[in-house]
């Protein structure tokens, strides 16, 4: 900094030269050097008569810089140089003239700013995790990028660290390498090989070396800084193509972060990139320097933003607003003292009387505006000074409060106690109202809807954007939609005018207003439908044990039929045949199984057999012989196949069938039974040829339903249960003039066997 600080006005011939006496890119275009044709690699053999040579421990610009300096204190106003150029040899006069401010702030003081940038960014990677892999690389790439910046300029003046330039030089090419291939975190080919980021930063070590070494013994580098200058470029523009690709290649939140480091970290890297491919091609220097110096300033402020918002440190600290906004302030100021202190010495005053005066102003107008803005706030704002506090305070509250009463009360509260104002007041709508009210902006406050809608023993409220007079303040609190209330303030005491920051929070407070009603009135429903629950559970308690004991009713009545039957022939008739004893039998039995499933409140399970379908119509016939009369059953069936099914179960499916299909034919009406085989099985068709179904032909296996007069509708759903619960399919249908119920049975359940067997 002393030296960059000597060089501010200092006489020189209109270029600059490296240490091997070669011209240098670093420069403004009006300069002479450049004007007369000069171009990064000429290099100046001889000046004033003096040889540029180089010794151990002197470099060749050494020469060049004691011929200016004489020169300049014996008053000559121009030294001669002879350059030795792609083109051959050329003798050039150049004129002595004072550094100028815009180049000396671009060049000294501007590199020297970026440089403290990446050294407080390598700082602040430290601070948030000292032994993340990924902060310790990107803290030692930024060191390295400031010790390169730092050196810049002394390389090109006053030399005395050129070591310590050759090093960065031959270093930060693979740190940008190794950097590359750690954001967001460690490629594959690192997380398994470690030793490839050893191995390449070894490399530039030896660079490094190579270039110390050459230095020692007093040899030119240029041939070694060509190789460096070539990793640079080569360094820059694969640390941004490596980030394109894996941005690419991301997906879901990995893409979202990598994102975010490509427009951050890529751009400036391609600039600074750019810039050195120029220099070393000999462009022009103005192009070198609008490239690579703003890009240069903003690589480490992006990196370090990109790196903190996404936490690719792994830190997991919690980002501080007030010291983010000290640190911001303070870069402010340096850029204002830069900017102020650049216009003065531009300007032509001397560069220590524009940083005393610059520095101590731009501190005390940064500390003005602060004031400025905090009082005006506490003044003009107060609402914005009140913001989070109050959103807090009522927040709390309102997490207490399920009551829509006590949510209205607590706003009314919260408002009251920042804002100056006559009164206050917030109108509850009742649901009902609220639900007239038609559509507006969803969970919002302020929304659009319907006018009319009208709460209880309240005049009607124009809905609508919040009006806004120096009378009072209205809006209206709604929740998808629904009007939950309104939120109407008075004038502000003295007549003040509301601001934009007291409408921004009332309509906070009204968002979070609403969404305590809305809470409110969930939880209310919520308690209503858990009761309507409890008393639906009660009902269907009661509604099970009715259709339990009507379908015990059913099953019991064919039953008591055939006894009944039996019994009312008489004493003059009272013998039985063998059939109607079997039969009686049977019946006695099934009822004494109903009994015993009824104690268990389940469903019985099905105790299969195989069955003749012949026996089982006739035992259908038999249980209805009272309701036949002398009708008889038109059944198509033989004694061949064998049905595997529940005898009991069956029975009670075609006994429920016939019964239903003798009601349908009425006393000149035929029914009838056909066991139609088929492929996969067989078809068990009752059919009658009554008018067909009454009322809703969807509904007539549903329990309850039922178009008879005296009817149950218990009937056919009990046939549909028994039906499904033997994996077989019933279905209703009108043809040929007769209602059929075909039952469908697949073939497991089909046999020609005459064999019976339990399954």
């Amino acid at each position: 900094m002393r030296n960059a600080l000597s060089w501010y006005e200092r006489p020189f011939p209109g270029v600059l030269l490296d240490p091997d006496g070669v011209v240098s890119s670093v420069g403004l275009p009006s300069w002479e050097g450049f004007e007369k044709g000069l171009r990064y690699p000429d290099r100046v053999i001889a000046v004033n008569g003096w040889r540029l040579e180089s010794t151990a421990g002197r470099y060749r610009a050494s020469t060049w810089d004691a011929a200016v300096e004489q020169a300049a204190r014996e008053g000559r106003r121009t030294v001669h140089a002879r350059v030795e150029t792609r083109d051959g040899l050329r003798d050039v006069e150049l004129t002595l003239v004072p550094f100028d401010p815009l180049a000396w702030w671009f060049f000294a003081a501007g590199l020297m700013v970026v440089a403290s940038l990446y050294v407080g960014a390598a700082l602040i990677a430290l601070t948030a995790s000292p032994r993340g892999k990924l902060a310790r690389a990107f803290a030692g790439t930024a060191l390295l990028c400031a010790l390169f910046q730092f050196t810049l300029f002394d390389y090109h003046s006053s030399r005395d660290l050129v070591p310590y330039f050759h090093v960065a030089y031959a270093l930060v090419p693979t740190r940008f390498f190794i950097l590359a291939l750690r954001l967001p975190d460690d490629v594959p080919l690192i997380a398994r090989y470690p030793s490839c980021a050893r191995i390449t930063g070894a490399l530039g070590g030896l660079l490094a070396a190579g270039l110390l070494a050459w230095h020692a013994m007093g040899w030119t580098t240029v041939a070694l800084r060509n190789v460096c200058g070539l990793l640079f470029v080569a360094s820059f523009f694969f640390f941004a193509i490596t980030l394109v690709i894996r941005f690419v290649m991301a997906e879901g939140d990995r893409r979202r972060t990598l994102r975010a480091l490509l427009l951050a970290m890529a751009p400036p890297h391609i600039a600074i990139g750019l810039g050195f491919m120029l220099a070393i091609l000999s462009v022009s220097a103005s192009t070198l320097m609008w490239f690579a110096v703003p890009a240069l300033a903003l690589t480490p402020v992006s990196s370090v933003v990109a790196a903190i918002r996404y936490d690719l440190w792994g830190s997991r600290a919690l980002l501080s607003r007030p010291l983010t906004r000290i640190i911001i302030a303070g870069m402010m100021v340096a850029l204002t003292v830069i900017v102020c202190s650049a216009s003065a010495g531009y300007a032509g005053l001397p560069l220590i009387g524009a940083l005393k005066v610059a520095a101590p102003a731009a501190l005390v107008s940064a500390g003005l505006v602060v004031f400025a803005l905090s009082a005006s706030d506490r003044t003009l704002f107060p609402a914005r000074a009140e913001y989070k506090p109050t959103i807090e305070q009522l927040s709390e509250e309102l997490t207490l409060v399920i009551d829509p009463e006590e949510v209205a009360t607590a706003v009314e509260r919260t408002v009251a106690r920042w804002l100056p104002c006559e009164w206050v007041t917030f109108r509850r709508v009742t649901v009902d109202a609220a639900d007239a009210a038609g559509a507006g902006a969803a969970g919002s406050a302020g929304g659009e809807a319907a006018p009319g809608s009208e709460a209880s023993d309240e005049r009607i409220i124009g809905l609508g954007p919040p009006e806004v007079s120096a009378s009072e303040l209205s809006l209206t609190v709604m929740f998808r939609g629904r009007l939950l209330g309104v939120l109407e303030v008075g004038k502000k005491r003295g007549g003040a005018l509301f601001t934009s920051e007291d409408l921004d929070l009332l309509r906070t407070i009204g968002n979070q207003a609403a969404l305590a009603l809305a809470h409110a009135h969930s939880y209310a429903e919520l308690e209503r439908q858990r009761r309507e629950q409890a008393a639906a559970w009660r009902d269907e308690r009661a509604a099970l044990i009715e259709t339990l004991a009507a379908e015990i009713t059913h099953e019991v009545r064919y039953p008591i039929n055939f006894f009944r039957s039996v019994f009312q022939r008489g004493p003059s008739n009272h013998s039985l045949d063998a059939e109607e004893v079997e039969i009686g039998c049977e019946e006695v039995e099934r009822l004494e199984r109903l009994v015993m499933g009824l104690r268990r409140v389940t469903h019985r399970k099905l105790e299969r057999r195989r069955l003749s379908v012949e026996e089982l119509v006739s035992r259908a016939e038999m249980l209805l012989r009272d309701q036949l009369g002398k009708r008889r059953i038109e059944a198509r069936v033989s004694a061949t196949p064998k049905l595997r099914c529940d005898p009991d179960q069956a029975t009670q499916v075609l006994v429920n069938l016939l019964s239903n299909g003798l009601d349908a034919a009425g006393d000149k009406g035929t029914i009838g039974v056909i066991w139609a085989p088929k492929e996969g099985g067989a078809e068990l068709i009752v059919w009658d040829t009554g008018p067909g179904i009454a009322g809703d032909a969807s509904r007539i296996f549903a329990p309850w339903y039922t178009t008879k007069p005296r009817g149950t509708g218990l009937g056919l759903a009990i046939t549909h249960r028994i039906v499904r619960a033997h994996g077989w399919t019933i279905d209703a249908e009108r043809r040929d003039g007769a209602t059929r119920f075909v039952i469908s049975i697949p073939a497991a359940d089909v046999s020609k066997t005459a064999e019976n067997e339990v399954a």
